[in-house]
C-alpha cells in the first residue's frame, strides 16, 4: 500500500504552562500543507523501517507508532516500512508526526480495523504530540499535549513560502528553556476567527509563535532568515512549530512568486507550499 503523509504547519503556538509529569500544555492553530513524504507499507516477517537517503534512529516515530497499534490491537502481524522523505527534520513542519499518522491509517486499514478519530487521537499521542492533529489532517485548533482537537469548518486556502535553513531546532530544547525565558501567550482565539472569517489582514495581526523568541536565541541565524524573507518582499514572517521553518506570507501570487526565486539562490529548501483543505 502506498500513502501520503502531509507535514504540517501552525499559524498559533502558545505554550500555556509546563505540567507536573514534564510535558507541556499547548494551545494551537494548525492546518496541514501540501509537502509530504511518500510511504509504502507492506506485511512482512518482521517489523522494518527504511528511509531512503537516511539511517533512521531505532525509536523513531513509525517505529513507535507500529508497536502502539500492535499493543494496542494485539496484531500479529509484521510491516515493511519505506519512506521517501520530502519534509525536512527539526523543521517545525511535523515530518515525523505525519509519517507516524500515515502509517496508523494504513495499517488499520490492511488489518480491517475501523476505529473513531477521536479514539486515534487518544492512541496516538502516545507517539508525538503532533500525530493527532495528522490523523485528522484538516483545519484545527488543538490543545492539551496535542490529543484535543477542535475542527474548524473552514475551506481556506492560500500559498505561502516557506525556508528551512540548513540547521535544525531541537524541540526538546526549546520547550526546556520556554520556562527560562518570559513567556508571551498569543491570542489563539483571534486566530481562530481570522480563519473562520478568512481574513488575511486579522490573520497578519494576530497569528504568533511563543516558541519563536526562544528559537531566535538558540540560532541567532534566525533573523537573518527573517530579514532576508522581508527583503524579497513577504509582508509577515512565521516560524513554525519549534522551528527552524520560516513561513513567508502574502496576497500578491507575483510577490510569493518573486520572494520565491530570490530565497532559492541563498537557502538549499524554499517551497510554495498550498496551506489548508
Amino acid at each position: 500500500m502506498q500513502v501520503q503523509a502531509r507535514a504540517k504547519i501552525n499559524l498559533a503556538l502558545d505554550v500555556v504552562e509546563r505540567m507536573d509529569n514534564g510535558y507541556h500544555s499547548l494551545d494551537m492553530i494548525m492546518a496541514p500543507i501540501s509537502i509530504y513524504d511518500e510511504i509504502e507499507i507492506e506485511k512482512s516477517d518482521c517489523d522494518m523501517v527504511e528511509c531512503e537517503g537516511m539511517k533512521l534512529p531505532e525509536n523513531n516515530t513509525v517505529s513507535k507508532m507500529i508497536q502502539v497499534l500492535k499493543d494496542t490491537y494485539h496484531l500479529d502481524s509484521s510491516f515493511k516500512v519505506s519512506i521517501k522523505k520530502h519534509i525536512p527534520a527539526q523543521a517545525g513542519l511535523g515530518g515525523g508526526s505525519a509519517d507516524a499518522a500515515a502509517v496508523c491509517k494504513a495499517i488499520l486499514k490492511m488489518e480491517g480495523i475501523e476505529e473513531t478519530e477521536e479514539n486515534l487521537y487518544e492512541i496516538t499521542k502516545q507517539v508525538g504530540a503532533d500525530v493527532p492533529f495528522c490523523i485528522h489532517d484538516k483545519w484545527a485548533r488543538v490543545k492539551g499535549i496535542g490529543e484535543k482537537i477542535t475542527p474548524i469548518e473552514s475551506d481556506w486556502k492560500f500559498d505561502v513560502v516557506v525556508v528551512k535553513p540548513d540547521f535544525g531546532i531541537s524541540t526538546a530544547n526549546a520547550f526546556s528553556k520556554w520556562k527560562e525565558s518570559r513567556p508571551f501567550h498569543p491570542d489563539v482565539d483571534l486566530v481562530e476567527s481570522s480563519i473562520r472569517e478568512e481574513n488575511m489582514d486579522l490573520l497578519y495581526q494576530t497569528m504568533a509563535n511563543a516558541l519563536e523568541p526562544i528559537a531566535f536565541e538558540i540560532e541567532p541565524e534566525l533573523n537573518q532568515v527573517k530579514m532576508d524573507m522581508e527583503d524579497a518582499g513577504l509582508v509577515r514572517i512565521l516560524m513554525s512549530g519549534s522551528g527552524s521553518s520560516m513561513l513567508g506570507f502574502s496576497v500578491d501570487e507575483d510577490v510569493i512568486l518573486n520572494a520565491y526565486e530570490q530565497l532559492k539562490e541563498k537557502y538549499d529548501f524554499v517551497k510554495i507550499i498550498h496551506v489548508g483543505g
